[in-house]
């Protein structure tokens, strides 16, 4: 385990207390890149409350979301149940990704990073596969509550992870959503 890494029972209590908030809505860059994606499998990598993946379910998708909170799963399974939709949620450690090689048609990434599985994160991918990946910049913690920068990108860092992705879109940019300001980088490549 990484230090600085949260234990389950602290994601669990902030999911719990409603640290994340209540967003039911996918991420736009999602919303952007999965039309060009024709069905398929798609994994989300910590899921949460699985806004992602009952919209990709939604679109058809046979979906697995990894997630280690109970009580993130717990939400995302109302989700489910609420739009009629089903995800496979794994229980499991995203330091071990338990999915096969060349599994996924799209994979995604919202707001998590670690640096080691990067490599791992494209092998999930089929030939033509789409990542879809957005996350904070240390920036964030200028403006922001403090994170541990080891879990924050330098600029100019996460398109660095995919050099042998065919890269579809990239930016650093600042957002406001809903009055909460980000400082995020938004990447969406195809596997050659």
């Amino acid at each position: 385990m990484q230090r600085g890494y949260l234990e389950t029972s602290d994601w669990d209590t902030r999911y719990r207390e409603g640290f994340y908030g209540d967003e039911k809505e996918p991420h736009g860059l999602l919303r952007r890149f999965a039309p060009i994606v024709p069905g398929g499998i798609a994994v989300d990598i910590a899921m949460g409350t699985g806004r992602d993946a009952v919209f990709l379910a939604e679109k058809g998708f046979t979906v697995y979301g990894l997630e280690m909170s109970v009580e993130a799963i717990k939400k995302s399974r109302q989700t489910m149940t609420a739009k009629g939709t089903h995800v496979f949620a794994v229980r499991g450690d995203a330091n071990n990704l338990p999915f096969r090689s060349g599994l996924a048609d799209i994979v995604v990434v919202f707001y998590f990073l670690l640096r080691d599985i990067m490599e791992e994160i494209t092998r999930l991918l089929r030939k033509d596969g789409i990542l879809v990946y957005e996350t904070f910049l240390k920036r964030q913690n200028l403006i922001d509550r403090h994170r541990a920068e080891e879990y924050l990108l330098d600029d100019g860092e996460l398109i660095g992870f995919f050099p042998e992705m065919e890269p579809l879109f990239y930016e650093e940019t600042i957002t406001d959503h809903a009055g909460k300001r980000k400082i995020i980088a938004r990447y969406a490549g195809r596997k050659r």
